[in-house]
């Protein structure tokens, strides 16, 4: 029997809270852009199904940059939107979970002037990517610090004077209707995170598809950096190969996978420059760093169904005498997937390639394993199912991070090509 675990809508909360971490400048944008382009699409009479991927698609229409390396700016992503949108539809494709998202994202920043030159210009995905090119545009010319209604003459004026080229004359016209609604306009500004009340799609999601679908969201963070490109997938296959071994259910063993998938999701705060820096960080620097365990407990704290998800993924630095961070839990306060998520970690970051050191042999992961348990750090029993079965778990670890590097590779490939 598949188990019933939660809605798509939370997943879809956590993502945009996880996608607002990237940048202050793109805090928000992407669900005032699904906001805006589910009230375009109501008033175009597009169907429930489809306005359901028109949310999630502008939720994703940016994500070919979010993935690069680097910080990422609202200008830079304007800039190159077109080259972003394609890149986007590139990533997605990879992933069967979000392969119907694809061609939109690939249409959400195509010009009108050239569908109309094709064959076949009215396609479903060609009208939601108009709906998610305008919503993305009008968004970004609205002043946050401008009362909002004096702002609807001059928008609408200039995607009128200057958007006959890039949006279609349907579009338009619901764009024209929208206008008078201030509502809507206030929504944008005030209530972006609207759109996850207007999403029908309250459909359970089983343990299975989120496994898929937490696969995705690390992505998210692992692509952005080659050098974290295979560490959540490690971490996800150690921690379920000793969650086994430590007697866990079938659906605990899923559970920690989800948790491994995600435990550094709070990563998306966090500068490339300190990820990839290649020497020891400053105080300051590490400071910075210790901040992401505590967003990922913010990002994933409020989905319903995943409150032991969120503790085994967020205290994977805490340390069983106190000593960890950001929380300082003590050992009676750490179940027992935390205790593996920590074991876990520290596993995969000694058996991989960092920018400071190459991947340690088995006798010095495990030397430094025992003498971490011996010290009272982590749980010396975690510590004893792992250097028993060191060889199989570690064989586990390796294919699955080396499947990651390599799906990170053939992205980079893909996306290298689309200019």
């Amino acid at each position: 029997m598949i188990q019933q675990f939660i809605t798509k809508k939370d997943v879809m909360s956590a993502f945009s809270h996880a996608m607002n971490l990237i940048s202050p400048e793109v805090e928000n944008h992407h669900e005032k852009v699904a906001y805006l382009a589910f009230r375009l699409a109501e008033i175009m009479g597009i169907n429930a199904r489809w306005r359901q991927l028109v949310i999630y698609g502008a939720l994703l229409h940016d994500i070919g940059g979010v993935l690069r390396r680097g910080n990422v700016s609202l200008t830079d992503l304007e800039r190159n939107a077109r080259e972003t949108a394609l890149k986007g539809a590139v990533v997605l494709r990879s992933f069967p979970v979000t392969l119907p998202l694809s061609e939109i994202v690939s249409q959400s920043q195509t010009p009108w002037s050239y569908l109309k030159g094709l064959r076949k210009e009215n396609t479903v995905p060609q009208q939601i990517g108009q709906i998610i090119h305008l919503a993305d545009a009008v968004t970004l010319l609205l002043d946050k610090n401008k009362p909002v209604l004096n702002q609807v003459r001059s928008v609408k004026e200039l995607i009128f004077r200057e958007g006959k080229n890039e949006f279609s004359p349907k579009v338009l016209s619901a764009f024209e209707t929208l206008c008078s609604r201030e509502y809507v306009w206030l929504d944008v500004l005030y209530r972006p995170q609207l759109f996850l009340d207007l999403d029908s799609d309250n459909r359970d999601i089983s343990l299975d598809e989120m496994v898929k679908l937490t696969e995705f969201m690390s992505r998210v963070v692992d692509f952005r950096s080659p050098f974290t490109a295979m560490h959540s997938a490690g971490v996800a296959a150690t921690a379920a190969a000793l969650a086994k071994r430590a007697g866990m259910s079938e659906d605990e063993c899923r559970q920690i996978r989800i948790a491994g998938y995600l435990h550094d999701i709070g990563k998306l705060k966090i500068p490339n420059e300190i990820l990839e820096k290649p020497g020891k960080l400053t105080d300051e620097e590490f400071h910075i760093m210790k901040e992401h365990a505590y967003f990922t407990w913010l990002i994933l704290k409020d989905v319903k169904g995943f409150e032991q998800i969120t503790a085994w993924a967020a205290f994977h630095h805490e340390k069983l005498n106190g000593t960890g961070y950001p929380f300082h839990l003590l050992q009676d306060e750490l179940p027992l997937g935390s205790r593996i998520m920590a074991v876990a970690d520290i596993f995969s970051a000694l058996t991989e390639d960092r920018p400071y050191r190459k991947s340690m042999e088995k006798e010095k992961v495990m030397d430094i394993l025992t003498g971490d348990a011996r010290r009272g750090l982590i749980s010396s029993g975690i510590v004893e199912y792992l250097i028993s079965n060191y060889d199989e778990i570690n064989q586990l670890r390796a294919y699955e991070s080396k499947a990651a590097s390599r799906k990170y590779r053939e992205s980079l490939e893909q996306t290298e090509t689309v200019s």
